[in-house]
């Protein structure tokens, strides 16, 4: 018994060995195969074959549709001298036509020149702004803007003011307690600008709960209405 469990094992040690080896071999001829197939190292392809493979792939390409492209060019800005002309330019209305900031007006002035009444108004009229017979309607204030830029702002106002229909405004100028040398610069300007609108009827000095000296009550001729 025990020498037929000894011839079992061997047989079966003999058949592993003999499948292994058939395994190898079978490896061995795979090899060989490819060996023979594969190009030799450094071998150049046949350029012909090449451009034929190419051709052969660019059948199925279609080409890309071109769309026509409009190019934008960036648009050259002004010179920053110009750009401050342009905005001046914009800024500036028909209310600015014939009035200047010079002008010695004291003598059209009354009530120790706080006040202005035109010739064709009532001689109390500026006296009856004061004590409140019209109402403001609108408030223009000219603080932290300089002569040129006040100017162009109350000029345009007191037309905008008109055009709708509004007769009394107040307009606040400051007491030039914030002025160089503490002149009020825009305080005797404005009086100077109002005096040339044909516009504007007359203006006094504001009440001291108004503004006193720092603001005007200004009386606008009677208008047609807002336009359309």
């Amino acid at each position: 018994m025990r020498g037929n469990k000894v011839g079992a094992a061997d047989l079966k040690r003999l058949k592993k060995d003999l499948q292994a080896e058939q395994e190898r071999a079978a490896l061995a001829q795979r090899v060989a195969a490819l060996k023979k197939t594969a190009p030799a190292p450094g071998a150049d392809t046949d350029p012909a074959d090449d451009m034929a493979a190419f051709r052969r792939s660019m059948q199925t390409v279609k080409p890309i549709r071109q769309v026509a492209r409009a190019e934008h060019k960036p648009v050259p800005q002004p010179a920053p001298a110009l750009r401050r002309a342009n905005a001046l330019g914009e800024t500036a209305t028909r209310a600015d036509a014939g009035v200047s900031d010079g002008g010695e007006i004291t003598h059209l002035l009354s009530e120790g020149g706080t006040a202005f009444v035109r010739g064709d108004a009532a001689p109390d009229t500026a006296r009856n702004l004061r004590r409140g017979q019209w109402r403001a309607g609108a408030e223009l204030d000219l603080h932290g803007l300089r002569v040129e830029q006040a100017r162009h702002a109350m000029l345009s106002f007191l037309d905008e003011c008109q055009e709708h229909g509004i007769r009394c405004v107040r307009i606040v100028h400051g007491k030039g307690y914030g002025s160089q040398g503490l002149e009020p610069v825009l305080k005797d300007k404005a009086r100077t600008w109002l005096v040339q609108k044909n516009e504007v009827l007359a203006f006094s000095e504001a009440p001291e709960r108004e503004g006193g000296a720092g603001a005007l009550l200004v009386l606008l001729r009677q208008s047609e209405g807002p336009r359309k």
